[in-house]
């Protein structure tokens, strides 16, 4: 088994490394955790791939968590103590909301499958996708309008969400590009259309909480994406968003 440490006095486990044998792999981990043990070392890291499923008994079995999961690959980590900080536990989901109106003061929005009111378009953002590039994708898969986020207008937030996690979800102001509905998530969205923005308030059909966000948002200027010349290097930001003047 090969490793090598990190800046925070722990080690991480070269997952490639691992012997295919069971017996070898239970003498490794074990080897690992008496050198972990005498070095006082701090938290010790492993990402299994799927392919390399079975030996999750054999590390959980030395003291191994589950920290973090993908759709191929899954983290576990040990610590000396139950006190020990681990750090970076996905503990959120992320999501975007649409509020798009057109030059005739109408709504965007979207019923789905299986519901009766209408809502904002929207859904997740992907990992390593930018807010206002998952809004855009969004409305554009929902809807099939071609749309620039302007800004960020709210935030909810919700506990417990999906899988015991909590969602931060953003309200973003769009402009429209296009005009012409044209739904190219058909198998999530029964319907799209616009509609006068007070005959949606209006229409108690609608979440109510839905409603009295958009009334109070829906021309607000919020955050707006910034750029910093300074924005550079190791610790880059993605996506900046300060208040319009």
């Amino acid at each position: 088994m090969e490793f090598k440490r990190d800046r925070f006095n722990g080690v991480i486990v070269d997952a490639a490394s691992l012997p295919d044998d069971p017996q070898a792999l239970c003498g490794a981990v074990d080897a690992l955790v008496a050198l972990i043990e005498h070095e006082r070392l701090a938290l010790a890291w492993v990402t299994l791939p799927i392919s390399n499923a079975q030996g999750i008994p054999v590390f959980t079995a030395a003291g191994f968590s589950f920290h973090s999961c993908l759709t191929d690959q899954l983290t576990l980590v040990r610590r000396p103590f139950e006190q020990a900080f681990v750090p970076f536990i996905p503990t959120h989901t992320v999501g975007a909301g649409a509020i798009v109106i057109n030059d005739a003061g109408e709504l965007l929005v979207i019923r789905e499958r299986g519901t009766t009111g209408f809502k904002l378009p929207g859904g997740h953002v992907d990992a390593a996708e930018r807010i206002q590039d998952s809004i855009e994708r969004e409305v554009l898969e929902e809807t099939g309008i071609e749309s620039k986020c302007e800004s960020i207008v709210a935030f909810t937030t919700k506990h417990p969400y999906q899988f015991g996690k909590s969602n931060i979800h953003f309200i973003c102001r769009m402009t429209a590009l296009t005009q012409r509905i044209n739904v190219l998530d058909t198998a999530e969205i029964e319907e799209a259309k616009w509609i006068a923005l007070q005959a949606y308030l209006a229409d108690s059909c609608n979440s109510l909480s839905n409603r009295q966000l958009v009334s109070d948002v829906a021309f607000s200027q919020g955050l707006v994406c910034t750029e910093y010349s300074a924005n550079i290097g190791l610790h880059k930001k993605q996506e900046i968003f300060t208040a319009a003047c």
